[in-house]
């Protein structure tokens, strides 16, 4: 009995993740593809875009409204956001985070986050890179007829941070566990990218990039903000 329990809970994020998968058909949302994914990448990369696209879809918040239809008069009162991404291929894993106006009406997507073990330098150092990740994701910002913003924050009271990470010298996350010392802004970018629901477009087991380059969430290292990431986060408020 106890080797079929040791078994089941070895297999039992692959198969919530299985279950996941299973709640939506990509080819359903073929018209939402063709809107959010750049015609360009559509014709010249089809099977990348397509997987940078699907991958996005597995998310335990399951409605996808028409862009067209994401506009001021269809927002909805949200103030707290929670969900689960389908994180390395196999295990679900949270999503968290805040939604206020602040004082220039924006919908501000805030993140907070507490660092188990820092230094005074990681503290200095961190709060830069999270500025300047915080900075790429305002950059990014696809044009709507309601104003938007993203703020990421340390925090000093873990009770108030949606994530509590440790800080090694060098590693590769997971993003809601551990963070690395020497993680640039764009793959901080990438990982506060999970924060907010989204997924890892590469083969995170083969580190096969058979995605977007050009996307964040794609190549953390060099990648840029593109729109369908803004789309999977801000449906969240209709």
């Amino acid at each position: 009995m106890l080797k079929f329990a040791i078994i089941f809970i070895f297999l039992s994020p692959f198969l919530q993740a299985q279950n996941l998968d299973s709640l939506v058909n990509a080819k359903e949302y073929r018209w939402l593809y063709e809107q959010i994914i750049a015609e360009q990448s559509r014709q010249s990369l089809p099977a990348e875009s397509f997987k940078s696209f699907r991958v996005h879809l597995l998310d335990t918040y399951q409605k996808f409204p028409k862009p067209a239809d994401m506009v001021s008069k269809n927002l909805k009162s949200v103030k707290n956001i929670i969900g689960q991404i389908t994180y390395a291929s196999i295990i679900r894993k949270w999503y968290k985070y805040d939604v206020a106006k602040n004082s220039k009406n924006e919908l501000v997507h805030n993140v907070r986050i507490h660092l188990k073990n820092p230094t005074p330098d990681d503290l200095i150092s961190f709060n830069e890179r999270l500025q300047m990740a915080e900075n790429l994701w305002n950059a990014g910002r696809i044009q709507t007829n309601f104003k938007y913003s993203f703020k990421f924050e340390i925090v000093n009271n873990p009770a108030k941070a949606h994530f509590s990470v440790r800080i090694a010298d060098s590693t590769r996350g997971p993003y809601d566990t551990v963070w690395g010392r020497d993680w640039p802004p764009n793959v901080i970018a990438h990982e506060v990218g999970h924060m907010l629901g989204l997924g890892d477009e590469y083969q995170t087991v083969s580190g096969q990039f058979d995605c977007l380059r050009t996307s964040m969430m794609c190549t953390a290292w060099s990648g840029q903000h593109l729109g369908h990431e803004y789309y999977f986060i801000l449906r969240r408020l209709f």
